[in-house]
């Protein structure tokens, strides 16, 4: 899609900021998140200034270990960043678009090469930042996602997409890997998508743990692929139940817990190095959380501006899938096809093709139980 012009001026996005209903501007978002933001808000600081402590946030307070590490370039991870900031949305969609996919198209041409398997897209403005949780954050969170998923817009709530990511193997086989795709936001803080917190505004994250692990043995980090897929399992294992910070109370309970193995010893734990919120007798292949972690834009989660709600007022999804990290072969109408062993593509689909989104709507869905 063509850049706007001077002369052809698109005020859709400005019109969006502007119609966001706000929070208070004396709203805590917890201290972590309030310290970030008086740099990642502040107009005199530089985009790179606020990537920077946007990184720095992430290393020490992320929930997800892949971010946490990958803020750092550690352990192999390596994410690239596109950020949009208020200036951006400004000048309208179409600039946005243009700056979104041409980022968007470097990545995955690094990631090909098995050189960073994750994507962040920051739209950083304060009117993002306070965005209340309702239907209109609902509505703003699907127009930016229009912007990056452009293949599959008009984007919907309540879906799960994936990335399609091409990875070049050893061997020189080009094929096509899935990337999750979540949203984060800031004022996720203490609402029942805590999880999904973030400071600065509206974060697009899409992180593919398969091309990971894949890379992983491609850049000689791993020794094979069953090597790598028991680091990224534990990086998976660890990043459950580790959300649980809000209102600066350490042992508030995060909105995903693990499941229990009644038939495993909690001395029989197959990580080596057990972090605290990890029980013993955790199940390996399976976990609960008050939302679908795998759905791009919950629409009841974000529409609930309620606060540290008890569990027991939600419906948990208490079986979400962690067997998609194997490196089982599966047929392509399988649900777990394409994170590990991906589809084999021509050199000409390396950016073209596009994995089918799933719709989810509630726990009992046909969906969730397959």
């Amino acid at each position: 899609m063509p850049c706007a012009t001077a002369s052809e001026p698109t005020d859709d996005l400005e019109r969006l900021l502007a119609s966001t209903p706000c929070m208070a501007p004396a709203a805590s978002f917890g201290a972590d998140i309030d310290e970030a933001n008086q740099v990642m808000l502040n107009p005199d600081c530089t985009d790179e200034c606020k990537i920077a402590r946007l990184r720095m946030w992430a290393s020490r307070f992320q929930p997800c270990m892949f971010g946490r590490l990958g803020a750092k370039n550690l352990g192999g991870i390596r994410y690239e960043i596109c950020w949009i900031n208020r200036a951006d949305m400004v000048r309208g969609s179409p600039y946005v678009v243009h700056k979104i996919q041409q980022a968007r198209r470097a990545w995955r041409d690094r990631a090909s090469e098995g050189l960073a398997h994750g994507f962040l897209i920051m739209f950083n403005a304060p009117e993002l930042a306070y965005a209340k949780p309702g239907p209109e954050l609902v509505e703003l969170c699907l127009a930016l996602c229009d912007l990056y998923l452009v293949e599959h817009a008009p984007v919907l709530a309540d879906t799960i997409y994936t990335e399609s990511l091409p990875f070049r193997g050893a061997d020189g086989v080009l094929t096509c890997l899935k990337g999750g795709i979540n949203v984060f936001y800031t004022s996720a803080h203490r609402t029942s998508n805590h999880d999904r917190r973030i400071p600065g505004g509206i974060m697009i994250s899409v992180n593919s743990p398969g091309l990971l692990a894949n890379s992983l043995v491609k850049r000689g980090i791993a020794p094979d692929l069953a090597s790598a897929l028991k680091a990224v399992r534990t990086l998976a294992w660890a990043s459950i139940g580790n959300g649980g910070l809000s209102m600066d109370q350490q042992s508030r309970r995060s909105c995903s817990w693990h499941n229990i193995d009644q038939n495993r010893a909690p001395d029989a734990c197959p990580m080596k190095h057990r972090p605290q919120h990890v029980p013993g007798n955790f199940a390996s292949d399976s976990y609960s959380a008050l939302y679908h972690t795998d759905v791009l834009i919950p629409s009841k989660v974000m529409m609930d501006a309620s606060q540290d709600r008890p569990r027991s007022d939600f419906e948990v999804w208490g079986h979400l899938d962690l067997e998609y990290l194997s490196a089982a072969e599966h047929p392509h109408s399988h649900e777990n096809f394409g994170f590990v062993r991906g589809q084999r593509i021509d050199q000409d689909d390396k950016f073209q093709h596009a994995w089918s989104p799933v719709s989810v709507r509630d726990p009992a869905s046909e969906a969730y139980l397959s």
